[in-house]
């Protein structure tokens, strides 16, 4: 099982490098003035000071990033398939569940203050 994980990897690796590759030998190398100059993104500031950032877009980027890594190790663990790695599946699935919990509990109160 492991293996197939292995060659999974392998390929996928293979498989992005040559689309890497693939895309620098067929893009045009066309630079100019424009291209060359360095690039802020958005329009210019408008006042001296600038806007406060939302904190509920920063806990929605938190939670992305654990239940992503939530998903790959819960799977890692689920296939080891004795009862070793499914107690440690388990004890790491109540342990994002809550820090879920929590960051949506801190969010709640964010807004709530607001």
């Amino acid at each position: 099982m492991i293996e197939t994980f292995f060659l999974f990897a392998f390929w996928v690796s293979v498989a992005v490098f040559l689309l890497y590759f693939l895309g620098i030998a067929l893009a045009p190398y066309a630079p100019n003035k424009i291209k060359n100059e360095h690039f802020e993104c958005g329009l210019p500031a408008s006042a001296s000071t600038p806007k406060k950032a939302n904190f509920g877009f920063f806990i929605y980027a938190i939670m992305f990033i654990v239940a992503d890594m939530t998903v790959l190790f819960f799977a890692l663990f689920v296939y080891g398939m004795d009862k070793h790695s499914i107690k440690i599946a388990a004890l790491f699935a109540l342990i994002m569940a809550i820090a879920i919990a929590l960051a949506t509990r801190e969010l709640d109160i964010r807004e709530k203050l607001k």
